[in-house]
């Protein structure tokens, strides 16, 4: 799916990370139209640094697994820590087009890179006191969602 070129550039970015990401993708055996180049896509970007590690489990077969990372459809992307710790950070579908700069810097936010704030954002985040959910939707054939 990535051609040399882009994958010599995510090798470049990737190489900035300080410690391991454990990619967990979940994807079913049939009628899943995206499973198959979201697996191959996540096997690419994988081999471009030894601090990504894959696992792939199927969303039927591996209800209990499903089911601790509050996965509800697929194909899903669930981003561990490396000590296999949830971050919250899930992408369903295949995350590429623009999208791919969504995925890249959330494996560099996992992996210790930080960006820095202002300090009046810095405080607004701070003062949420309640669970926030955010869903973000894109399109892969619209680069303004």
């Amino acid at each position: 799916m990535l051609d040399q070129k882009n994958k010599e550039g995510l090798m470049k970015i990737l190489s900035s990370m300080s410690k391991k990401v454990n990619i967990v993708m979940f994807s079913q055996e049939f009628e899943c139209e995206l499973c198959s180049h979201t697996r191959i896509f996540l096997e690419e970007i994988s081999e471009l640094s030894d601090k990504l590690n894959l696992s792939v489990f199927d969303f039927e077969k591996d209800a209990e697994k499903v089911k601790y990372y509050n996965v509800d459809k697929i194909p899903a992307i669930v981003l561990l820590d490396e000590n296999n710790n949830d971050t919250n950070i899930k992408f369903y579908g295949l995350p590429a087009g623009y999208e791919i700069n969504s995925f890249i810097k959330s494996i560099l936010e996992v992996s210790g890179g930080k960006d820095e704030f202002s300090a009046n954002i810095t405080k607004r985040i701070k003062d949420i006191n309640k669970d926030v959910h955010i869903q973000v939707f894109v399109s892969l054939t619209c680069p303004y969602c």
